[in-house]
């Protein structure tokens, strides 16, 4: 016998398990136990599956950029020409221009050495004969003058010097704050030069040429009047 019902209706069930009850208990039981089977199965059916998490996470790119380390390099700067110095003035001697020996502002004598500074003599022929390998003059002891060696009598008198050429020399040293180590009036005093004669007197001539000869060897007033009254 086959027993048709809806099992979701409640009053259909009271109905039809109170005849299956009447009719037949061990068909109940039965029943029953395949009801509750299939009230399990549905269950567990309609059970939503559980989402499992996605572990896999994006890996971010951690490379970076890499920066340019190299670093420009300076562009060499072009060797600069080396300049050769200028070489020294030199006198005929081949010595160059001393402020403790020759006079300042430099000049040069008429054989193109350089002119002695004034009470430098010694000091100045030294360096002289340093220069040239010659040997220099004692010099004289301190506090007393140098004596003058004799002039040998000269075969023939010396040619005569024109006046105009030793003026002109002398007014040119007259001009220069280094030229003359004396006034000309205490220089003509000591000398016994006149004004008058001056001109047609050889000897005053004479003596004031050799004074000028004196002051260009680099000797003091004295040294010059002794070389000129000698002369």
């Amino acid at each position: 016998m086959q027993i048709t019902f809806d099992p979701h209706n409640a009053m259909e069930c009271d109905e039809t398990l109170g005849f299956i009850a009447q009719a037949q208990p061990c068909v109940v039981k039965m029943w029953l136990i395949d009801y509750n089977e299939s009230q399990n199965s549905e269950t567990v059916a309609a059970q939503p599956e559980t989402a499992q998490p996605d572990t896999a996470t994006e890996q971010p790119d951690t490379a970076p950029a890499q920066p340019d380390t190299a670093p420009a390099q300076p562009e060499t700067a072009p060797a600069q020409p080396e300049t050769a110095p200028a070489q020294p003035e030199t006198d005929c001697h081949g010595m160059t221009h001393d402020d403790a020996i020759h006079s300042t502002p430099a000049s040069k004598n008429a054989d193109g050495s350089w002119r002695a500074k004034r009470g430098q003599k010694e000091a100045y022929e030294a360096a002289i004969a340093a220069a040239t390998g010659k040997d220099a003059p004692a010099p004289a002891p301190q506090g007393m003058p140098m004596p003058q060696p004799a002039s040998a009598a000269p075969a023939t008198p010396p040619a005569p010097i024109d006046y105009k050429t030793m003026a002109e020399r002398f007014m040119a040293k007259m001009a220069d704050p280094d030229g003359l180590p004396a006034e000309y009036e205490a220089i003509y005093t000591a000398l016994s030069i006149g004004y008058d004669d001056l001109e047609t007197n050889q000897t005053s001539i004479a003596r004031l040429s050799a004074y000028m000869d004196a002051v260009d060897n680099g000797d003091d007033h004295d040294g010059c009047v002794r070389h000129a009254m000698s002369a």
